[in-house]
């Protein structure tokens, strides 16, 4: 499985398509053409899932949520409902829905973020700024993974 890291910015055309970062693309297996591109849960942007990756979080959600209680029911639709499958053309460009390029505010300038097993793809005057203050960052950073030091 691909572990993607790093920002690459593209530009989107009037048709909304854009070119699947080659840097991204050489992770991936020479077949490996499509992928399911989906609503984040969190922030206003877009996750690109290589169809394998796609399908584990699709199983691990599955297996969390009881599809016999309406609410969770419910939570699952709007997960699938999210999501569409994309397929890279044989230039390696691929079509961004206009429902989604509303929900994540793409102008003709978008910017990929590698986060490991999965893409996101913002804005990319959102990506010029950093997600976290730097001082921010280091005290988040040092809580999740705590110190390790010897007092």
């Amino acid at each position: 499985m691909p572990r993607f890291s790093g920002v690459i910015t593209a530009k989107l055309d009037a048709k909304g398509r854009v070119f699947f970062p080659s840097a991204f693309r050489r992770q991936l297996q020479a077949a490996e053409t499509d992928f399911v591109l989906k609503k984040d849960i969190y922030q206003p942007c877009l996750v690109i899932y290589p169809l394998e990756a796609w399908q584990q979080e699709v199983d691990q959600v599955g297996a969390r949520l009881n599809r016999w209680n309406p609410g969770e029911a419910m939570l699952f639709r709007q997960f699938l409902a999210d999501s569409e499958t994309i397929t890279l053309d044989g230039n390696g460009r691929f079509l961004i829905s206009r429902r989604l390029q509303d929900y994540a505010h793409l102008d003709h300038e978008v910017a990929f973020v590698g986060v490991d097993d999965r893409v996101e793809v913002w804005a990319k005057t959102v990506v010029e700024q950093p997600f976290i203050a730097a001082d921010d960052y280091a005290a988040a950073f040092e809580r999740a993974m705590g110190t390790g030091r010897l007092s």
